[in-house]
């Protein structure tokens, strides 16, 4: 994963936790990235994301249709970082593959 999609990863991360993005548009969840010479999936990153800013996402489907969904919402958490807790619902689909 390039630098310049990490970051647009975190930006949206945090535009969706302000209540500024309907969700984050990802392609293959299954792919793995290279961070700090260690292997991880998009899907363990972007939920990784999503939990230090206080939110905890769950996924569900399969390829292109799959996608990540709020579970949980630490709201002292959300708060602490700045962030609306009430721009987020539960079961409020925040992450979306998408065929590339």
């Amino acid at each position: 994963m390039s630098s310049t999609e990490s970051e647009s990863f975190n930006l949206t991360a945090r535009q969706i936790a302000l209540g500024q993005a309907p969700f984050l548009q990802a392609g293959n969840l299954s792919d793995e990235l290279t961070i700090n010479d260690q292997s991880i999936t998009k899907r363990d990153y972007i939920r990784q994301l999503f939990f230090d800013l206080g939110i905890e996402v769950e996924f569900s489907g399969k390829n292109q249709h799959e996608k990540g969904v709020v579970i949980d919402i630490d709201e002292d958490k959300l708060i602490a970082n700045g962030f609306n807790p009430d721009a987020l619902r539960f079961g409020q689909t925040i992450v979306k593959a998408v065929s590339q």
